[in-house]
């Protein structure tokens, strides 16, 4: 198990998109996972519309710098916030993009990169836009198997307003289908 750890974990896309909830809902599950947990969020100028970026690092043993420079995982959902964090992605390292905002993937080496349909989904059979973000990090869970579901339907109980739940678990369950999907035809690590 040590291999694999530490995982740092980013998640971009723009103010609006849940992404600090998905930063938070990944940690508080990683702790109840057992593992050490590092979170930080960064804002653009703007609350809404702004680049905004949640980061988390998942680790076997004690973390000694607590912010993410070069992810082993990227999670986007902004074109804007792919341009931005793409180059950052550590060799080895993986992104996984919602294809209704990002159309296309640059060509670079030694990283893994898919586009997955996030928003569609929601939309398709949620009839909601606003759970793409669950979408994407069921998507996440399911391809890097990084943290167990149910830790993570767990803190999503605590941390996920009860009104918007049960559509966000629905939500998590769509993207655990395409991560595993993913993982069986692009295995990562």
């Amino acid at each position: 198990m040590s291999e694999r750890w530490p995982i740092e974990v980013r998640f971009g896309g723009l103010g609006g998109q849940g992404l600090v909830t998905l930063g938070a809902v990944l940690a508080d599950a990683g702790a109840r996972a057992g593992l050490h947990v590092a979170a930080s969020q960064s804002y653009g100028s703007r609350a809404r519309g702004g680049a905004t970026r949640s980061d988390v690092i998942l680790s076997a043993g004690p973390i000694d710098f607590p912010h993410v420079h070069h992810p082993d995982l990227l999670v986007v959902l902004a074109k804007e916030a792919y341009d931005l964090y793409a180059p950052d992605v550590r060799p080895g390292g993986a992104i996984l993009a919602d294809e209704f905002f990002v159309h296309g993937v640059d060509e670079r080496q030694g990283l893994s990169q898919h586009l997955l349909p996030g928003t569609a989904l929601a939309l398709e059979q949620l009839d909601s836009r606003v759970a793409a973000n669950f979408v994407m990090l069921g998507a996440v869970l399911g391809f890097s198997r990084i943290v167990d579901a149910e830790h993570v339907r767990a803190s999503m109980a605590e941390l996920v307003a009860a009104r918007f739940l049960e559509l966000n678990v629905r939500a998590l369950g769509l993207g655990l289908e395409q991560g595993h999907a993913l993982a069986e035809r692009h295995p990562w690590r």
